[in-house]
């Protein structure tokens, strides 16, 4: 097959533009550290990096709804902190009362503490997270209490879940009826403060004496949820710490398949540029040989 000057340029532009976009490939691979950025790059390795992008955004929604699990609980580990030191005061304050010596206007400004202290117990009920109310089940879009009514208001006995896996919930929400005392009960804590406010107004020594043990009663139920509120964060501790885990493996397997390897990448690079200048050389060679040069 006979050779022509036409030929060898065409072939010597080929070459060069192959090297080109070799050079072109391996600067994008370093400049953002992956080995992967088409389909054509890699057809399997495409299809384990976007069931991994998958993975790794699946599991980061999960770790999302761990946080916003414990941030829940441990704001509500805090107000139970505030409900057991506003019960203590109440103690204090009613057994200080029932002893038969305290005078009339010293009776009338711990009714007025008394009820200050269940206003605030009121305030702790209707606390929220992120907008949403901690104490009312389900409706977290609605305050469970009002300072009026709150020893019969009913709270709704939904529990509000977060979902830590494809297949797990855990549970954040405690009814404030759990909490607080049933609606009308007679250990309703919002109850057993008005009416130890009532009984300092009349002096009525006899039923101070039972509101001690109902504020007792009420410490009671305190401990059981502020127990399980403890629980829950130990639960959600040991999931965030499971998610995490599990995205650090899944970066790994995702590094595997589709981060470049900078030694090989730099390598190749300058493989790639002394081709060129090699593929110019020579091109600059035979460009300057044509039948006029033999005429001369």
């Amino acid at each position: 097959m006979r050779v022509t000057g036409m030929m060898q340029n065409i072939q010597l532009m080929r070459n060069l533009r192959n090297t080109n976009e070799g050079i072109s490939s391996w600067q994008d691979k370093l400049a953002t550290g992956q080995r992967i950025h088409r389909p054509g790059d890699d057809p399997v390795g495409i299809g384990y990096l976007m069931r991994y992008d998958s993975e790794l955004n699946r599991t980061e929604e999960f770790l999302e709804n761990a946080r916003t699990g414990n941030g829940w609980l441990r704001t509500m580990d805090s107000l139970m902190l505030q409900t057991s030191d506003v019960l203590k005061r109440a103690r204090v304050l009613t057994q200080q009362a029932s002893t038969g010596t305290v005078p009339a206007d010293a009776r009338e400004q711990i009714a007025s503490e008394i009820r200050q202290l269940r206003e605030q117990l009121v305030t702790i009920g209707n606390s929220d997270y992120s907008g949403r109310y901690l104490f009312n089940g389900q409706k977290t879009d609605t305050a469970p209490y009002t300072v009026a009514g709150a020893e019969t208001e009913e709270t709704d006995d939904g529990v509000y879940y977060l979902s830590v896996s494809a297949s797990v919930t855990v549970p954040v929400s405690i009814t404030g009826e759990k909490i607080f005392g049933a609606a009308g009960a007679s250990d309703n804590v919002f109850k057993v403060l008005n009416d130890i406010a009532n009984h300092l107004d009349t002096n009525n020594q006899t039923a101070l004496l039972q509101d001690l043990s109902l504020i007792d009663d009420s410490s009671d139920r305190l401990s059981k949820s502020w127990a399980e509120i403890g629980a829950r964060m130990n639960r959600f501790d040991l999931v965030e710490n499971h998610l995490l885990d599990e995205k650090g493996g899944l970066k790994q397997l995702r590094s595997e398949v589709g981060d470049v390897d900078m030694t090989e990448a730099i390598t190749e690079l300058k493989l790639k540029e002394n081709v060129l200048q090699a593929a110019l050389s020579t091109g600059a060679r035979i460009m300057q040989v044509s039948l006029i040069d033999f005429i001369r």
